[in-house]
């Protein structure tokens, strides 16, 4: 009955690294690529850009996969919006990832009238033409007072392309994410069930357990918010736990025994 017990305790811990493993490698491998997108600027954006300066319009949000797959591609999709009670020309510059390209990006400028309050939607289309550094396209936006004045607001995102199996960027998201999570869950309630027994260890493990499970889970709905800050505290508090958790288990196996 022990061994069994210990088996079924051995199970419910691989089944939850399994599930950990799954949705890790994802949110690790966008928050990746977004992260490197902060040094995707180009220039002279870079020197010239100035949040000091006034602009008409507002960058309301930027939309990108989080992954894709070979031959696959994706829409970008950015959501420019006229606040003021009077009509406007909203100038959007476009720096999208492309090699071979100065600085290996594709520079676009774009006028866009916007009437009072109005909101407008500008798409770029991006695939496998676009990767950098081997498994990533970056895309920054920024937006400016008119044509000749220097960028004032930016955004950005970072794009992963993925060769797992032949399978579509969705697939895969949807396998390591849900199927990830759905891991975790079988393990903790594995873990629970085989071992009822109160006890201090037991109930360590299972609050480990259950809460590297919930930090899991904030960073892929970080993922799918592109709350890249968040994501970011999300996988060092995940570390933590885990280098805590290790270091505890072997200060008990030095403590010396009575």
């Amino acid at each position: 009955m022990k061994r069994k017990k210990t088996f079924l305790l051995g199970i419910s811990l691989v089944i939850f690294a399994l599930g950990m493993a799954a949705s890790m490698f994802v949110n690790v491998l966008t928050l990746w690529a977004n992260l490197e997108g902060q040094s995707f600027w180009g220039y002279p954006e870079a020197l010239a850009f100035d949040t000091s300066l006034t602009t008409k319009a507002e960058l309301s949000r930027l939309s990108c996969p989080l992954i894709l797959a070979p031959g696959e591609a994706g829409d970008v999709a950015l959501k420019i919006r006229n606040p003021n009670n009077d009509p406007i020309e909203a100038w959007i510059s476009a720096r999208i990832s492309k090699p071979g390209e100065f600085e290996d990006m594709m520079r676009e400028l774009h006028s866009l009238p916007l009437a009072a309050g109005e909101s407008s939607v500008l798409r770029w289309q991006v695939d496998a033409s676009n990767i950098i550094n081997q498994r990533m396209v970056q895309v920054r936006v920024f937006l400016r007072l008119t044509e000749h004045h220097p960028p004032a607001r930016t955004k950005h995102c970072g794009i992963v392309f993925i060769d797992l199996w032949g399978l579509p960027g969705f697939a895969i998201l949807l396998i390591a994410l849900v199927g990830g999570h759905v891991f975790q869950v079988t393990g903790i309630w594995l873990w629970w069930y085989t071992r009822r027994a109160p006890g201090i260890q037991s109930q360590l493990v299972r609050n480990v357990l259950i809460a590297l499970s919930v930090l899991s889970l904030l960073m892929s709905l970080s993922s799918f918010l592109h709350n890249w800050i968040l994501s970011l505290v999300c996988l060092l508090l995940s570390l933590l736990i885990v280098f805590t958790t290790v270091g505890y288990h072997f200060g008990m196996f030095e403590r010396p025994s009575n």
